[in-house]
């Protein structure tokens, strides 16, 4: 294996110790281990993931401490984790070696520096650190060589950040003739894998040394884990703030025994970071950075020098390695559980999060600090201009605001723009041709439905039928046109239904005066799970996905589907003015949103087939709704008409407990957060009132705008507001966000 592992007869004795530690009788998920293994066992190797498939390249072979040609692994192989029993294949080699850094960026693998023995096997080793670099088109199945590092490094780690950064930490330069107290590096690098030829730049330097420990990013943090040191192994965490480029001490890794954090491996899952040293226990660091938790995976076979790669939102790899008797050549695989025929869980909006069309659907958000006055000269962090127009709500994500537009006089462009939530600049904005331009009209719809982003990327779909997957980073992950798979969508005002998502699917309902469909969509891929043809009609609602449960308020119908099949479960009819309004619901109770007197009501949940005449627990006698969606909150329904004319009803009995006008009717949904209610009309005009059925108003704030208030998302700290052209972050003055 590589030279890091010293003592080994010490190490074993330990053993004995380490099988005497009782585990937890608690029962967790396993990792499972794939029957496709490795052709040699390998350690110290480097892994990815590129469009599906899974590249692993290099690494050490043969018996421990012992370094030639024969003991570099020749094998650069690759998998695609799509197919069922698929086979390694096998990709050129540019350069047989160990441990070295390697990422994945914008379909290109990068391999960095490591060591190498060009020694046969009966000779004495020369083992020895190298300073190439090479790049890997995995389109072309070729080999470039790129900017060589500074001075020979291996036994680092590199890392990438969203934006193209490429990190490479720890590390030495042995077997060149150093003396051993010279060997060590003392600083970190850094290039722009964005630009050609790439240039390699010092960070500061750190006054401790490392080797055989991991790196990642992670939120604008660059992580330095475990290892060993001048003194020993190490389970000590080092951060660089991205921003201050100042090196902090992090929270200490708890890695068992003599080895702690030696050969451990990092990787960002989930918007989480995840940990893994010598241990079956795998961790990640909470969202307050003061605790490594257990992540409730198990792995089957403890190891270090070993990758951690995700795959997807449910899927992780730990790929080969070595334990202390003997390298690996499997691969473990973690998948997230989910209860037998779902589709995973309902996304949940954090204090941090606004992942889809009124949140996670019920327009409530668990922040605990946010504005509650502003102007146009108070507490506004940062206005700035959309290109284009735009009628769909903000979407946010680690930082991230995303939206959607369409641009020119037939829309014949969709946009999808990422901003900074920090300081509202542009990160990157991506424009595609529409697949069926129409001429632009305030009677059409412009970029009305909403999009939905997670830790993989953002999925955005036009009323053009257009329906898109992008990464993080604005990459196209997958695009198809619904039009040409499900007809033409021919709805005379456009259409106004958003995406929902699950953590493994997408849905989409189309209801408009040709054949309509409720479709389902993996996010992996952008294949259909499921469809169901339903008949015509005309409506802009957004179904409510709670669960597995599926809501759709829809012209004339309230509908339950089981989100995993598909499958209608009952519906109630003879319901007129919902077409726009989306379901509400809160326990045991479905709030319908109408235009139409008498047709805002309650259902109760359960029951089969039409349940009209048993389920509909009461009808508002005065009460509308127009654009924005019945909100609920602490025993009290909010409906808002086209008027104006706000409402407040009791949840149970639906009794009119009082009403009042505003401004003006509100595009956007009512909103609840921190004990307030909080009412975004389309002029600009927000009315802030206690929550829990109260009168009381707490504020009443003015904001000069361009056209109309269509959407808004709540953060700690922080509302981000959406009007056509643009978008407004209010954030109280002396007040930080999580992400500064």
């Amino acid at each position: 294996m590589i030279r890091e592992i010293k003592n080994i007869s010490s190490v074993l004795a330990l053993i004995i110790v380490w099988g005497a530690i009782a585990e937890e009788t608690v029962e967790i998920p396993k990792a499972k281990t794939w029957g496709l293994k490795f052709p040699e066992a390998t350690a110290s190797l480097g892994a990815c993931v590129v469009n599906d498939h899974l590249y692993v390249h290099g690494g050490h072979v043969g018996a421990t401490h012992v370094y030639s040609e024969e003991t570099h692994s020749k094998n650069f192989l690759r998998v695609n984790l799509g197919l069922k029993n698929a086979k390694w294949e096998k990709l050129p080699v540019h350069v047989p070696v160990q441990g070295f850094g390697m990422v994945a960026y914008k379909g290109r693998i990068y391999r960095i520096g490591g060591s190498q023995a060009t020694n046969s096997k009966d000779e004495p080793s020369n083992l020895r650190s190298l300073a190439s670099c090479s790049v890997f088109d995995v389109k072309k199945k070729k080999w470039s060589e790129i900017t060589p590092l500074p001075a020979p490094r291996s036994s680092h780690d590199a890392a990438v950040s969203p934006d193209g950064k490429i990190y490479v930490t720890g590390g030495w330069d042995m077997g060149n003739g150093k003396p051993r107290e010279e060997q060590w590096y003392k600083h970190a690098l850094v290039a722009d894998l964005n630009q050609t030829p790439i240039v390699w730049k010092k960070l500061p330097e750190a006054d401790w040394v490392v080797r055989a420990h991991a790196t990642e990013v992670y939120k604008e943090k660059l992580y330095v884990a475990g290892g060993i040191g001048a003194k020993g192994t190490l389970n000590t965490i080092n951060v660089l703030d991205l921003k201050s480029n100042k090196w902090e001490a992090g929270l200490e890794y708890p890695g068992q025994g003599r080895m702690k954090g030696f050969g451990m491996a990092l990787c960002v899952w989930n918007d989480r970071l995840y940990a893994n040293s010598y241990s079956s226990t795998v961790r990640y660091l909470n969202q307050k950075g003061d605790g490594w938790e257990d992540a409730s995976i198990r792995l089957s076979n403890r190891r270090f020098f070993h990758r951690m790669v995700p795959v997807s939102h449910d899927r992780l790899l730990f790929v080969a390695g070595a334990n202390f008797e003997n390298h690996l050549g499997d691969i473990e695989e973690y998948r997230a559980s989910q209860r037998p025929g779902t589709k995973g869980e309902t996304l949940k909006t954090t204090g941090h999060s606004w992942p889809s069309f009124r949140g996670d659907g019920a327009s409530r958000s668990p922040a605990k600090h946010l504005p509650v006055e502003w102007s146009d000269k108070k507490n506004i962090r940062w206005n700035v201009k959309l290109p284009g127009y735009g009628q769909s709500s903000p979407v946010v994500w680690n930082g991230r605001v995303f939206t959607t537009s369409t641009e020119g006089d037939n829309s014949e462009k969709v946009s999808v723009r990422c901003t900074s939530l920090l300081d509202g600049k542009e990160l990157w904005s991506r424009s595609f041709s529409s697949s069926s331009p129409i001429e632009r009209s305030k009677m059409v719809s412009q970029a009305a439905p909403s999009p939905v982003v997670d830790s993989k990327g953002v999925y955005v779909f036009f009323e053009s039928g257009d329906l898109l997957a992008l990464n993080h980073e604005g990459t196209e992950l997958w695009r198809k046109n619904l039009g040409n798979e499900y007809g033409p969508l021919t709805g005379h005002h456009g259409l106004g239904s958003s995406l929902f998502q699950s953590d493994t699917c997408l849905g989409l309902l189309l209801d408009h005066p040709d054949p309509s469909y409720l479709l389902c969509f993996d996010k992996l891929n952008g294949k259909a799970v499921w469809s169901v043809k339903r008949e015509k009609r005309v409506s802009w609602a957004t179904p409510t996905l709670v669960g597995d449960s599926l809501f759709i308020s829809s012209n004339g119908l309230l509908e339950e589907f089981d989100f995993t099949t598909g499958k209608q479960l009952w519906f109630v009819s003879d319901l007129t003015g919902n077409t726009v309004a989306s379901a509400t619901v809160s326990g045991d109770l479905v709030i319908v949103g109408s235009s139409a007197k008498g047709n805002c009501i309650a259902v109760r949940r359960g029951g089969s087939g039409d349940v009209t005449e048993t389920h509909v627990a009461w009808k508002a006698q005065e009460a509308t709704s127009s654009f924005g969606s019945p909100l609920i909150h602490e025993g009290h329904v909010y409906f808002v008409s086209r008027a104006g004319i706000l409402s407040c009803l009791d949840l149970k009995t639906g009794e009119q407990k009082w009403d009042r006008r505003l401004g003006a009717s509100c595009w956007a949904s009512p909103l609840a957060a921190a004990g307030n209610i909080y009412f975004f009309d389309k002029a600009g005009k927000t009315l802030v009132i206690k929550s829990g059925g109260s009168q009381t108003v707490v504020a009443q704030n003015d904001l000069s705008i361009d056209g109309t208030v269509y959407g808004v998302a709540a953060l700690e700290e922080v509302f981000v507001l959406r009007t056509g052209t643009q978008l407004i972050c209010i954030n109280t003055v002396g007040k930080k966000t999580s992400y500064e």
